[in-house]
């Protein structure tokens, strides 16, 4: 039998590898931290690192904290002009870098919640509707909104689903603070306007009938409004003083801990942009060992802590101008947004800003993933400014909340009894000028919580009956 040869040879394969050096590392790692998580790493730096050291903090001058309190009087009389007075002291504690008082935040969350439960118990009605009202409080997310399926929800307090339908509306949307249980955005908005005043009614005009336009110059609102400069102006400013979020952590989440990266300010009918201050302002190299000469191992190890440190101060330094520079660009690009919720949304990508800023799409990731900001809508996840879009047949783009907010209301429009199909709904937007296929009209639908056409069709027929027998029997 044959032995068996092994035959080894030696070849060379020439290829390109991406090799990230101890201080490109670095700066990645710290770009991707949240603030507080960036605070914690600065103190093990601080401990392992003897040439860092953090600054103190220079006491307070008389003068300067007469100026102080002049600026804090200012920013609180310009807020009660411009908004909800209830984001008054977040916004007067943030322009100084403080962070909220986080037992008085979970008191008032925790009220809030027990305060619907006790509504609740007050007004009269069934024991059946009343076990279903508390259900549906519980099953509100955190911002106040209504988002889960009815059918499950009658299905887990044994009831049908118009009665949760009917307690949601009748029962749980009448609550204090207005706005609770709303469905979507313009729902909530729509809740809070109880007033008869020509601003409030303008409002809910523009809400119902023009929210595709709230956005365009003023000259072209008016015209299809048919009012006045004047009363277009005190329409805006009702509309500002709505809340988008009337939950405010209703749940008491653990997102009360978080720090904002960025603060965006409305002032003087602009938006400031501030990244406000944390530990890493104060740290630098100390001077203590400034001509000191080491010997040996000793040496070495200064050495490593000398680039160590300003590895660091240059990777804090980075991410203090990247977030200032995608703060700057979201402010321009997503300003809507900021001033009036969610209807002012417009699409816009990571790969947008990246380009706009000058950097890679996986550092605007690494930016804004897990991070918040505080703005003139409260605080909110910096991913909340990104919305991908469909195509128009004009070359534009349209964001998707607003695609679904329309295919929402075509559904709520039908005639009872005779229900327009996914195809149908997909047809009518084509003609308005929006390309969407079928099947992305049924995902929008079923993300708004809406039956099929044939479920609907069924419901219809079943309210007529209803309403049949009624007449019959009076």
């Amino acid at each position: 039998m044959a032995g068996l040869h092994v035959q080894t040879k030696l070849s060379q394969k020439l290829g390109q590898r991406l090799t990230l050096t101890p201080q490109l590392t670095q700066s990645l790692k710290i770009l991707a931290m949240n603030s507080l998580e960036l605070d914690a790493y600065l103190d093990e730096c601080l401990e392992s690192n003897p040439l860092l050291e953090q600054e103190q903090e220079p006491e307070i001058s008389a003068l300067e904290a007469a100026e102080s309190s002049s600026e804090e009087a200012e920013s609180k009389e310009e807020w009660q002009e411009q908004g909800d007075d209830r984001w008054e002291a977040m916004y007067t504690s943030s322009s100084r870098g403080a962070l909220p008082d986080h037992d008085a935040q979970i008191e008032e969350e925790l009220s809030l919640s027990a305060s619907l439960h006790e509504q609740i118990d007050r007004e009269p009605m069934s024991d059946q509707e009343r076990a279903v009202a508390h259900v549906l409080v519980d099953s509100l997310e955190d911002d106040g909104y209504f988002r889960s399926d009815p059918h499950e929800i009658a299905a887990a307090s044994d009831s049908s689903t118009e009665t949760v339908i009917m307690v949601l509306e009748a029962v749980i949307q009448e609550l204090e603070p207005a706005g609770i249980g709303a469905r979507d955005l313009i729902e909530c908005l729509l809740l809070q306007l109880n007033d008869n005043d020509t601003a409030s009614k303008l409002v809910r005009r523009m809400l119902l009938h023009f929210s595709d336009a709230l956005f365009e110059p003023d000259d072209v609102l008016i015209d299809l409004l048919e009012c006045s400069f004047d009363e277009l102006d005190q329409a805006r400013a009702r509309m500002r003083r709505l809340d988008p979020f009337p939950g405010h952590g209703l749940h008491g989440d653990s997102n009360i801990y978080v720090r904002p990266e960025i603060i965006f300010r409305r002032s003087n009918r602009d938006i400031e942009v501030e990244v406000p201050g944390s530990a890493h302002r104060s740290l630098r190299i100390s001077k203590q060992w400034d001509g000191h000469q080491w010997a040996g191992s000793d040496s070495d190890f200064m050495d490593n802590a000398m680039q160590e440190a300003r590895w660091l101060l240059d990777a804090l330094d980075q991410r203090s101008e990247t977030l200032m520079k995608v703060g700057i660009c979201l402010a321009k690009r997503q300003r809507a947004f900021l001033e009036h919720g969610a209807l002012g949304l417009k699409p816009l990508t990571l790969q947008d800003i990246a380009e706009e800023v000058g950097v890679h799409e996986s550092t605007i990731s690494r930016v804004t993933n897990g991070k918040y900001a505080e703005t003139p809508l409260g605080l909110i996840e910096m991913r909340r400014f990104f919305s991908a879009g469909l195509p128009t047949r004009g070359g534009g783009t349209i964001s998707i909340y607003r695609v679904q907010q329309r295919v929402k209301a075509v559904i709520e429009s039908e005639p009872i009894g005779n229900p327009i199909s996914d195809q149908a709904i997909a047809d009518r937007l084509k003609a308005e000028g929006i390309e969407i296929a079928r099947r992305t009209v049924a995902k929008y639908r079923e993300q708004a919580g809406l039956p099929t056409s044939s479920q609907r069709r069924r419901n219809g027929k079943a309210r007529i009956n209803r309403k049949g027998r009624g007449r019959t029997s009076a």
